[in-house]
């Protein structure tokens, strides 16, 4: 595929995890990668996948609407447009609902909800502009059935869910799909520093492991792809069997 007709796919903390997965397998798939995230330089594997892509890395704290504004103006003004954006940064803090201080609350809606947001705002405007695009928004099966100390993660995360729905309705005449993902317990850094054991999660999983960011990429794919191409304001369950609804 030239350079010319690459399709674009932005990742926002697609540094690492499960978002450095889903680049990669858009970067299989012939996409140009670009990646926003916090580190001021991004980790090998997304340099490198970036390059390799012909995509570009940005160091961005989505929870700053001024520096979100900045840098969408470049993405579109280098590459022209996004095809598909993936609002895959979190962040979780493990605590219980009376210890949550007020930093934590604001730290996850900030980043869970807001950041998704205000990252959409400037492309959707693009993709309305060219009479189509593709937006995932990533949940988590805790904003389905809340768990206990993850309050305000499951809360924002249940946020990310109906935001998914409305934007899908919003949007749907635009010929703009919008569906969100809702993984499981998944072997990344934010699933390793669970303070309960892994033990205690593949009891309650039908397929008897914990998911990989590879499963949750595979998925991410689908949604963005022809095969969806009736799909939208779905929240899709990535959990091994865990939450079936």
């Amino acid at each position: 595929m030239s350079n010319e007709k690459k399709q674009t796919v932005l990742i926002t903390g697609g540094n690492r995890g499960i978002g450095l997965a889903i680049g990669r397998r858009f970067g299989q798939e012939g996409y140009r990668v670009v990646i926003l995230d916090l580190p001021a330089e991004p980790g090998a594997a997304a340099a490198a996948l970036t390059t390799d892509t012909g995509g570009a890395y940005y160091c961005c704290d989505i929870t700053r609407k001024a520096r979100v504004d900045e840098v969408i103006a470049d993405v579109l003004g280098t590459f022209g447009f996004v095809d598909v954006l993936v609002n895959n940064a979190g962040v979780l803090k493990w605590t219980s609902f009376i210890d949550t201080t007020e930093e934590e609350f604001d730290l996850q809606f900030n980043v869970n909800v807001k950041g998704i947001y205000f990252v959409s705002q400037p492309i959707v405007r693009s993709m309305i502009a060219r009479g189509r695009g593709n937006i995932i928004n990533m949940g988590s099966m805790g904003g389905k059935d809340g768990a206990a100390i993850q309050t305000v993660y499951c809360a924002s995360k249940a946020a990310v869910i109906q935001l998914t729905k409305v934007m899908a309705k919003e949007l749907g005449p635009h010929n703009i799909r919008v569906n969100s993902l809702c993984p499981g317990i998944i072997q990344t850094d934010i699933g390793n520093d669970a303070p309960m054991s892994a033990d205690s999660w593949l009891v309650k999983t039908p397929l008897g492991r914990l998911g990989d960011p590879e499963d949750v990429a595979g998925v991410a794919y689908f949604l963005a792809s022809d095969d969806a191409k009736y799909m939208t304001g779905q929240a899709i369950n990535v959990t091994g069997g865990m939450m079936t609804f």
